[in-house]
């Protein structure tokens, strides 16, 4: 058999080779570039999914929080009032008075007696008027701490105590002194108000 078609049919072969050349070429380019893409994208949604992930772990770790109550308010303390100052006695107790809740002169003509509310003395022997239109009854005067001074004849006081002339007693906010020729003075100490008994005369202030 003759081989004379060979050398023709290798220049064929080569001619045909050397065009499908450029087609092989942009075909593995393009398969290259696929793969590349392919790559890329691949990488990135294997990076976003972990970081996803490690968000929602984080998100997973965080602790819950809780309603804070608020603590209940303490009481403002109200301001401590003011302590209101002492009221001044208009005619204050002799320096020196005794204490005493019922007395009477050596003379024992007038007798007195301090309560809470008031200073009462009676008077047996006097030369004047008697208050109320009781003649010759005994008369009894009185004065409460805010000075209004009564008498009357509806009752007496009576006692043993005796003091000397010239003592001073206070009590209670009353007071009272004791002289020869004064007689018996008593008053309230805040209001001054009182009464002086003689058996000559009586004085109400």
């Amino acid at each position: 058999m003759s081989n004379d078609w060979l050398p023709d049919h290798e220049e064929k072969s080569s001619r045909s080779s050397t065009k499908r050349w450029p087609l092989y070429f942009f075909l593995g380019s393009a398969t290259l570039l696929f793969l590349v893409v392919i790559f890329i994208f691949y990488s990135y949604v294997i990076g976003q999914g972990r970081s996803l992930g490690e968000s929602g772990d984080d998100r997973g770790t965080e602790p819950t929080a809780q309603a804070t109550i608020p603590a209940p308010a303490e009481p403002t303390p109200e301001p401590e009032p003011e302590p209101e100052p002492e009221p001044t006695p208009a005619r204050p107790a002799p320096e020196g008075a005794i204490e005493a809740a019922s007395f009477t002169t050596p003379a024992q003509n007038i007798h007195c007696h301090i309560t809470d509310s008031n200073v009462e003395c009676s008077i047996y022997v006097y030369d004047y008027p008697s208050p109320g239109q009781c003649e010759g009854i005994t008369a009894t005067y009185s004065v409460g701490a805010e000075g209004a001074v009564n008498a009357d004849c509806q009752h007496f006081v009576k006692t043993s105590e005796v003091y000397d002339y010239g003592t001073a007693i206070a009590k209670n906010g009353f007071a009272c002194t004791l002289e020869r020729n004064a007689g018996i003075t008593c008053w309230s100490e805040m209001s001054g108000h009182g009464f002086n008994l003689t058996r000559a005369d009586d004085t109400i202030f």
